[in-house]
């Protein structure tokens, strides 16, 4: 086998460790065909004109590549919901909740608005680092023209937890009114799916370096 082919079959291993296939790693999203639970996000009255909805996660011994968040939304009208990933801090109580500036921004991905009741999906990219807590916060960028959506709790009422052995912990759910409010304890879950594909260890990698040039150098001195 020629050297070229050589490292080709190397980079196509390497691509393969480095881009599994995406999993649920966190979630309890179910069905939200029979709940009428939720949280309003975005207008709500004249003097809570900009909910924000949040849920936060602590990650596992791994990290994860996420690409994917879904949730159970519906609305009557046309808002336009903005999904970002916030780091965490302890506020005042010293409960966790979402800190500094969006870390990331998750998009629709299908087009088109949230309308009716059912299951929507945010695609992205976002590096979640092991054993760090995040917050996924939900606004609505159509606020200031009076819109709103609900993020539904499924039917079942039960919190996210881990899926797939990613050992990731649920640290709750917030809600905020308005950009300078303070984040406050809400319902005991809201329905969300995460979804990403592990991040190999920096050793894993160099051993397949590693082995690799070892091969080539075998390959040199026995040509």
């Amino acid at each position: 086998m020629k050297q070229t082919q050589i490292l080709s079959v190397g980079l196509a291993l390497l691509f393969s460790i480095t881009s599994a296939n995406a999993i649920v790693i966190f979630g309890n999203l179910g069905t939200v065909n029979a709940t009428t639970t939720s949280n309003t996000v975005g207008y709500l009255n004249d003097s809570q004109q900009n909910q924000f909805q949040a849920q936060g996660f602590t990650m596992g011994s791994s990290d994860f590549e996420i690409d994917s968040i879904e949730f159970g939304f519906g609305s009557s009208g046309s808002p336009s919901p903005l999904v970002e990933i916030y780091g965490s801090a302890l506020n005042g109580n010293g409960d966790s909740v979402p800190s500094g500036a969006a870390l990331s921004t998750f998009s629709l991905s299908a087009a088109g608005a949230v309308s009716a009741k059912a299951i929507y999906t945010f695609g992205g990219s976002f590096t979640a680092s092991k054993n760090t807590a995040y917050w996924v916060v939900v606004s609505n960028s159509n606020s200031a023209e009076l819109e709103s959506f609900e993020w539904y709790s499924n039917d079942s009422f039960t919190q996210p937890s881990q899926m797939n052995a990613s050992g990731i912990t649920y640290l709750g759910t917030r809600e905020r009114d308005g950009i300078a409010g303070s984040w406050n304890g809400t319902l005991p879950s809201l329905s969300i799916r995460v979804s990403g594909s592990a991040v190999p260890e920096p050793s894993a990698l160099a051993l397949l370096g590693l082995g690799t040039v070892g091969f080539f150098a075998r390959r040199r001195r026995m040509a």
